[in-house]
């Protein structure tokens, strides 16, 4: 189990999670594999993350490591399985978050061996670390709709034959979103100034905090 005293979670978190431990009680039922193809099956989990095409597919991959070493293609598919949720997890924190060190720390927790440590070290800490994290951050980043087209018009309602007096004038808009979506409301002037006031002071709230000292060094 992780040290509690440490300041920091570990990366999988406080509960290892089921297809972690599936794996890791599989790589010991699976004595006769050896390391190389241990070694291919995290190399496999990097690829499918990146969703890179192999030649061989990683099942035709599975299936012939099974015949090959009397191994059940299921055991083979927990381990392949608990890979790719380590590497996933491990990208889930930002990369200034997550140190050399403490990620070993966090394997030998999870009772996994040191030679398959050392690569997913490798992977983590090797040439494609950018390139993991973007695709990680792409793939989960919450899909909300996109607006597609917006128009507003001034709504002025006049109350006597004689145009002497309006009523305080209304703000329309209109919208559509990418999920086919029309929406519209009404907003006084009065209020349209107040949103204007909130959001340029938002504006200049963010702009102070991504100044910050400890933000800048997060990012190096």
């Amino acid at each position: 189990m992780p040290d509690h005293r440490s300041y920091q979670d570990p990366f999988y978190g406080w509960t290892t999670p089921k297809a972690i431990s599936l794996c890791v009680h599989a790589l010991k039922d699976c004595s006769s594999l050896p390391f190389d193809s241990i070694k291919k099956l995290i190399s496999l989990s990097e690829t499918q993350i990146l969703n890179e095409e192999t030649t061989p597919s990683s099942l035709e991959i599975l299936t012939k490591m099974s015949k090959k070493y009397s191994v059940s293609i299921e055991q083979l598919i927990l381990i392949f399985n608990g890979f790719v949720h380590v590497i996933r997890l491990a990208l889930k924190p930002p990369a200034a978050f997550l140190k050399s060190d403490t990620f070993k720390d966090d394997l030998r927790d999870l009772k996994f061996s040191e030679q398959i440590i050392e690569e997913f070290h490798n992977i983590l800490f090797g040439a494609k670390r950018d390139q993991l994290y973007n695709v990680i951050q792409e793939r989960d980043r919450p899909r909300l709709p996109l607006l597609q087209t917006f128009d507003w018009n001034l709504d002025v309602t006049l109350t006597t034959a004689s145009l002497s007096r309006c009523i305080e004038p209304l703000l329309l808009f209109q919208f559509r979103t990418t999920d086919n979506r029309n929406l519209s409301f009404e907003v006084p002037i009065k209020k349209f100034n107040e949103l204007r006031y909130n959001t340029a002071l938002l504006l200049k709230e963010m702009e102070e905090v991504d100044g910050k000292q400890a933000l800048k060094l997060l990012e190096t």
